[in-house]
């Protein structure tokens, strides 16, 4: 599907879903939300963990998301936006510190990025503090430090400072128990190993609301519709589509198994990639049976839509407080993920699947309504960007770059190139064309042509006839990020 024809469909789609609460008006802009004599606007920062960019809104032709959709058209979508790193902590470090892995030295979930933060850096929260700002959480925007290996207290302390509020987000646990895989556990994968507790799917006998995201709507909700006396930045994380891969029943039965297509990649796709993808990206498709796979799948696509569904319920609460035209609304994903393609499952690659995310900004007043920006744009580019929206020093030293010109002319003069991480020394870039990677070295490399391989199933690095790409671009790669504006 095209951007017209979604144009054209995508009102229907949202008409014809609801948001399962029943939210009741609130007080809402006349709130005295000013400070220095200058109206500020609020924020709503949404965070949704392990999502791939398949959205009505993003041209897929089977994932409803009408809540989204609609949210795309009132400000601006980013077509060719990438994590700094795909894999959970170090991409939400990224984001929350406007910092690279190559600044923090985070490339890993084991790693405290708290104690990585230079001396005297803010983080977005603390900034919007500084500002004037009463700052709120509810749900995952940073990942939990029970997964640290050089877990810190002081870190501990300092992120407890960062939110002057919690939201309390009461949910309860699944009715029935998640599909497993039919075939014995791999003798590679030890009992307790991730893998074999996270690969699960299914329904969960829940309503919207008693599942842990439909309760964190719920609870966000009602913040936006209660009076207040400062502007407001308010974090909000989604777990869904996480693994575990369950959702209420009805989202379950939108996507019937026997429907789903399986992806297709060409036979020893990856004997052309010179880097090496260990047992969390190829487990699952050894493990798992054919039908298995299209419930897997359905039911990330089920996981999609109810989150989509809790934005709705975001979206519901504040057009009722009077509150939509004055709160800038920041979506993003933390990174995208593999459902089968090249032969792998998850995350944490340098491919398209794994680095591309989903993201959007809605800034009344300032970004171009309905409108697609195909410049290619970093998540580390959120935090001067909002310090931007609203009238923030960020001071210096970030890695990112304000998208507020792009907000208003997506089409303009913006940066060559993103770039991903995988660990210290594998690395891609993403231009409006190409992606180039590097394992370790430059002689150890990946070129992928998107205007004729969009699936980045051709490895073009050893072709003669794209010498002069390669060469530029690993001038690019060796002169980073400040080299690609």
């Amino acid at each position: 599907m095209n951007r017209r024809q979604f144009m054209k469909t995508a009102g229907l789609l949202a008409g014809a879903a609801g948001v399962w609460p029943a939210l009741t008006s609130g007080v809402g802009a006349g709130d005295e939300t000013k400070a220095g004599g200058a109206a500020r606007p609020d924020v709503l920062f949404v965070a949704i963990e392990d999502i791939a960019p398949l959205m009505g809104c993003y041209g897929h032709p089977a994932v409803k998301t009408p809540n989204i959709d609609a949210l795309a058209r009132r400000g601006v979508l980013f077509d060719r936006a990438y994590c700094q790193a795909a894999v959970c902590n170090p991409s939400r470090a990224s984001v929350i510190t406007g910092l690279r892995p190559t600044t923090t030295g985070v490339y890993g979930n084991g790693t405290d990025w708290r104690r990585r933060i230079p001396a005297g850096h803010r983080t977005l929260p603390e900034l919007f503090q500084a500002g004037g700002y009463e700052t709120a959480i509810c749900g995952k925007i940073v990942h939990h430090p029970r997964y640290f290996k050089d877990v810190s207290e002081e870190g501990n302390r300092r992120e407890a400072r960062m939110w002057d509020r919690k939201l309390p987000a009461r949910s309860r646990g699944a009715k029935r128990p998640a599909k497993r895989p039919k075939a014995p556990r791999p003798d590679f994968l030890a009992k307790d190993h991730y893998i074999a507790r996270s690969l699960r799917w299914g329904p969960t006998g829940l309503a919207d609301a008693e599942q842990r995201d439909g309760a964190i709507a719920l609870a966000v909700a009602k913040a936006l519709r209660a009076k207040r006396g400062k502007p407001l930045f308010l974090a909000v994380g989604f777990h869904s589509p996480h693994y575990t891969l369950v959702a209420p029943d009805k989202y379950i039965d939108m996507y019937p198994p026997e429907k789903i297509a399986l992806p297709t990649s060409p036979p020893g796709d990856l004997d052309d990639v010179p880097g090496k993808y260990g047992v969390f990206n190829t487990t699952d498709d050894k493990w798992l049976g054919e039908a298995e796979k299209r419930e897997v799948i359905a039911a990330y696509y089920a996981c999609i839509s109810y989150v989509d569904a809790c934005v709705g319920v975001l979206m519901k609460a504040l057009k009722d407080a009077g509150r939509e035209n004055s709160t800038i609304v920041c979506l993003w994903g933390d990174h995208g993920m593999h459902l089968g393609e090249h032969f792998l499952w998850r995350k944490h690659t340098l491919f398209e699947n794994a680095a591309r995310v989903p993201f959007l900004i809605v800034a009344p007043d300032t970004a171009r309504v309905g409108a697609v920006c195909r410049r290619p744009v970093e998540l580390v580019d959120i935090y001067p960007t909002l310090a931007d929206l609203c009238g923030l020093d960020a001071g210096k030293g970030l890695d990112g770059v304000s998208m507020k010109r792009l907000l208003r002319d997506p089409a303009g003069p913006w940066k060559r190139a993103a770039f991903t991480h995988r660990g210290p020394t594998n690395r891609t870039l993403r231009t409006e064309r190409w992606r180039y990677t590097e394992w370790g070295s430059p002689d150890k490399a990946e070129l992928y042509d998107h205007q004729t391989d969009g699936g980045e199933f051709r490895n073009l690095a050893g072709n003669p006839k794209h010498a002069k790409t390669l060469a530029e671009l690993r001038k690019l790669m060796r002169a980073g990020p400040r080299a690609a504006p």
